[in-house]
């Protein structure tokens, strides 16, 4: 949410946010200033857009994950002290979210993101309008114009649909505990999804399945950094977000912008 009054920068905070202030102007951080923003899910990735945004300066930032807290998520993102295993995720991430920037009012909240009601969202407001994820993903591969991209769409697209239907099919992301039958599994997935997209599943050979099981930290890092600065760009409305995918391959380290969806 957007606050309607203009908010004040403070000398203390003038002096924390001096290099941003130069960078992107006054406005836009008072705009950053007066914004609440809502994230959920505090994995490797969550993490790291979190403390982009918490040092960024927003107003207040809630973090919202019904997750506990596992040996994995230890490993993955650095908020939550291996003593809190088992502990809700958002919680346990608390503490060193706060001691990020003690000027940005950060709250834990526990609850599944499906559980809430639609005017718990009514607190939040991105400022930016894009088009669905559901739209973004129901590109007709069979057209002309879709066959003629296809060369250059990068293939983590297609994976996407294939975690997607994991999750729908499974409730979970794959398990590091189950990789035998979690990796047969997603074999078939991917030869159904690319089926019905009218696409050959060798466009994924059975290398994708070993980038399935966990969450990378430095990957975390670049992607968290990029979204972090989209996050940054919508609020304080100095610059246009992404229009609408960014995919980065961590064994080459080299990012691409793309844009799925109706035009």
């Amino acid at each position: 949410m957007i606050e309607k009054e203009d908010p004040i920068i403070s000398e203390e905070e003038a002096a924390q946010y001096d290099r941003q202030i130069r960078l992107w102007g006054l406005d836009a951080q008072k705009r950053l200033r007066g914004s609440r923003v809502l994230l959920a899910g505090l994995g490797g990735l969550g993490a790291e857009v979190a403390k982009n945004l918490i040092l960024a300066g927003v107003k207040g930032l809630t973090l919202l994950d019904h997750e506990q807290v596992s040996e994995d998520s230890c490993r993955a993102q650095f908020l939550v002290p291996v003593s809190a295993q088992g502990q809700n995720r958002a919680r346990a991430s608390l503490e060193r979210a706060q001691n990020l920037n003690p000027m940005v009012e950060v709250h834990a909240d526990p609850d599944r993101v499906e559980d809430k009601p639609d005017d718990f969202f009514l607190q939040f407001d991105a400022t930016a309008r894009f088009c669905s994820l559901k739209e973004a993903l129901e590109v007709d591969w069979t057209s002309e114009k879709a066959k003629a991209a296809l060369k250059r769409t990068p293939l983590d697209y297609f994976l996407l649909h294939v975690l997607l239907k994991f999750r729908t099919d499974k409730g979970r992301d794959p398990d590091p505990k189950s990789f035998t039958e979690d990796g047969q599994l997603l074999r078939q997935i991917r030869d159904d999804v690319l089926e019905a997209l009218a696409l050959s599943s060798d466009l994924l050979n059975d290398d994708f399945i070993s980038y399935c099981f966990s969450e990378v930290s430095p990957v975390c890092a670049v992607v968290g950094g990029v979204l972090g600065q989209e996050v940054v760009k919508a609020l304080s409305q100095r610059d246009a977000p992404h229009r609408n995918f960014f995919f980065f391959n961590g064994r080459k380290g080299s990012g691409v912008v793309d844009y799925f969806g109706p035009n």
